[in-house]
């Protein structure tokens, strides 16, 4: 959004420190994960001895979104278990067919980064080595065994693999069915887990034409300044509060502005969290809340957001468009090594600006 990028950060700068400073952030002390769990993301080989090339292949191109199955490198095993390449590939995945017959080794297509990952996880470094964002989907489901040993089917989820925190950035590390979770939070190969396809067919809808219940989203063209003059601190305290999931809005601190345009403080917070009343008279100034202390930064828009372009920054003619609810992760991906594409979705994800400084990674509802 552009208003984020004015003043939900406080410089382009900050996006570039993110990624330079994120591996330092990762707790060096705190234990691996198990051997169950470490098996759960190995990523590197799978199949069963005896199944034919082309079963094979089917259960691992399953795994991975259109953006990625079709020219990734598939891995499998021969006859005797010993893992071979069932097809070359050229964009940097390698997708495997897992093992249904073992609990916890789904099928999987992964970048060369969370291949690294991966492998110093099953090999028992203290942390991993890979020095870019790994990617990593099992988009046929998994099964594991649960706390109690029970075995339970998961739906399609995907991984980016980077050493998240959670009382920094706000998202959770309680496990969950729908959403974004922290696996492995606390241990240096804590990354994110979202559950749910990752990204749906492209589709852009004309603020101008919504009549939905989200408030920042209904702001249409030839709207004022965007100077909220007649409006109270408990009316922009109650906009920027719905900006963010209540753990966070609740000790954050409150932005809004004065008659004159002024910044102000609305309340004072402690959590490390700032959320901004925006306002709903000007396009790409809807309520936001960010982190000020995770890296990279994540922003939410929990109340819907509108903006004039989702390729161009730069673009202030364009009729603006109604973005749903989101989230996002302020830092560069590259729609090549990440399989995440550029174009728009009311669901899952999608790289915001990807070729600019300021691109980022937009993810539709609620982590």
């Amino acid at each position: 959004m552009k208003f984020m990028r004015r003043i939900g950060l406080e410089s382009d700068s900050m996006i570039i420190l993110s990624v330079a400073l994120l591996l330092l952030q990762v707790p060096v002390a705190a234990q691996r994960p198990g051997a169950a769990e470490r098996g759960y993301m190995y990523i590197e080989g799978g199949g069963v001895a005896g199944e034919s090339k082309e079963v094979q292949i089917a259960r691992a191109l399953a795994a991975g979104p259109r953006t990625v199955s079709p020219g990734a490198r598939i891995v499998g095993v021969d006859g005797q278990g010993k893992s071979i390449v069932l097809r070359e590939g050229k964009n940097g995945f390698t997708c495997q067919p897992g093992n249904p017959k073992v609990i916890g080794r789904p099928a999987s297509c992964a970048n060369e980064a969370a291949l690294q990952w991966s492998a110093d996880l099953f090999t028992g470094k203290a942390g991993p080595t890979n020095k870019e964002v790994g990617f990593v989907y099992m988009l046929a489901g998994a099964t594991e065994r649960s706390d109690t040993g029970a075995i339970t089917n998961t739906g399609p989820q995907w991984m980016i693999i980077w050493p998240f925190d959670p009382q920094a950035s706000g998202l959770s590390a309680t496990k969950k069915n729908t959403g974004a979770y922290i696996r492995w939070a606390g241990t240096p190969y804590a990354h994110l887990n979202i559950m749910g396809e990752p990204f749906g067919e492209p589709v852009q809808h004309l603020a101008s034409e919504y009549m939905g219940p989200m408030p920042a989203m209904s702001v249409h063209d030839g709207s004022a300044t965007g100077v909220p003059t007649a409006e109270s601190a408990e009316v922009q305290i109650a906009r920027a509060i719905s900006a963010g999931p209540k753990h966070v809005t609740d000790g954050a601190r409150l932005l809004g502005m004065d008659a004159q345009g002024k910044t102000i403080v609305l309340r004072e917070g402690d959590n490390g969290f700032v959320c901004r009343a925006g306002s709903l008279t000007a396009v790409a100034q809807e309520p936001q809340c960010s982190s000020t202390k995770s890296k990279p930064t994540i922003t939410y828009m929990l109340a819907g957001a509108t903006q004039r372009s989702v390729t161009d920054p730069n673009d202030n003619t364009s009729p603006s468009l109604a973005i749903a609810p989101h989230w996002m992760i302020m830092m560069r991906f590259d729609p090549k090594t990440s399989g995440i594409p550029e174009a728009y979705t009311d669901t899952g994800a999608y790289l915001m600006w990807a070729d600019s400084p300021i691109g980022h990674m937009h993810i539709n509802g609620t982590p």
